[in-house]
């Protein structure tokens, strides 16, 4: 059984997510050019031709901006809202295979991918989860988050790997050179998620099954890795969490985590920590 995630890169400038098993194969999101997803898969030894489906998230072109050329390249089934694909309307030429992402979820060889509503200004944004059928493990993955829904703190508690958004640091936001209207909009309840909010959110989600956190769609300008993952690392520190915590970075793909072996760890060290 095989269950794993890598990321082909994220932030401001484009987001994908792979989620692999032994049958099937998904990108959530594909918010770069053809090519750069051809390089960016081909760097995970992936051909464009083996994605069963892709899920849109929103329409923003950091997230969805290949999905019509890699519908029409290479025969990707798309999956999105309605709202969504409306608003993804320019990048579509209506011969793609394009279907409804419902509320009840759709499957897809033995993963089962559903969706939660998020907060951010988008049509209708959501984050999603992808259920391992054979093991029962669920990856989740919420960017571009604004502020954590209850529809998504419920969708994403119990998972064994989480691919979270920490956008931005807020003083470094308060600093920056944008607009005074886009920093608003950064650090609104429908903007991003800050190393504090996305803090106080993995301590709320940590369990002794998550295995792994990938935090996601760092901002340039206004955030960097180190800070992150400190930030991020002593929201953990009061719940002792000792699993994987890294950074997807934005110009390559980042290593395959594997899902499954990191939950057993996790689950391992558990028991080991129990008084006898």
């Amino acid at each position: 059984m095989s269950l794993t995630v890598a990321s082909l890169g994220s932030g401001s400038r484009g987001n994908a997510f792979l989620v692999e098993s032994d049958r099937a194969r998904v990108l959530v999101d594909a918010g770069f050019s053809g090519v750069q997803l051809a390089r960016r898969l081909a760097e995970l030894d992936v051909e464009p031709e083996a994605i069963d489906l892709v899920v849109v998230t929103h329409e923003h072109r950091d997230h969805s901006a290949g999905a019509g050329i890699g519908a029409r390249r290479w025969g990707w089934r798309l999956a999105m809202n309605p709202p969504t694909r409306r608003a993804c309307a320019p990048l579509l030429r209506g011969q793609e295979q394009c279907e409804d992402l419902p509320h009840t979820g759709l499957e897809v060889g033995d993963l089962a991918i559903k969706a939660a509503p998020t907060a951010h200004d988008a049509a209708k944004p959501v984050a999603v989860t992808v259920l391992h059928g054979s093991t029962g493990l669920r990856v989740g993955i919420a960017t571009d988050l604004g502020r954590p829904t209850t529809p998504v703190r419920a969708a994403l508690r119990e998972c064994a790997f989480l691919v979270m958004e920490a956008n931005h640091d807020e003083h470094r936001l308060r600093a920056a050179s944008y607009p005074w209207r886009v920093k608003q909009r950064i650090g609104g309840s429908r903007g991003h998620l800050s190393n504090r909010h996305a803090a106080e959110f993995a301590r709320e989600l940590a369990h002794p099954g998550l295995g792994g956190i990938l935090l996601a769609h760092l901002s340039q300008e206004c955030n960097d890795r180190e800070l992150a993952l400190e930030r991020v690392a002593e929201g953990l520190a009061p719940t002792a969490y000792d699993g994987l915590l890294d950074v997807a970075a934005q110009e390559e793909p980042s290593p395959r985590y594997d899902v499954i072996a990191l939950a057993r760890a996790r689950a391992a060290a558990e028991q080991l920590s129990l008084p006898i």
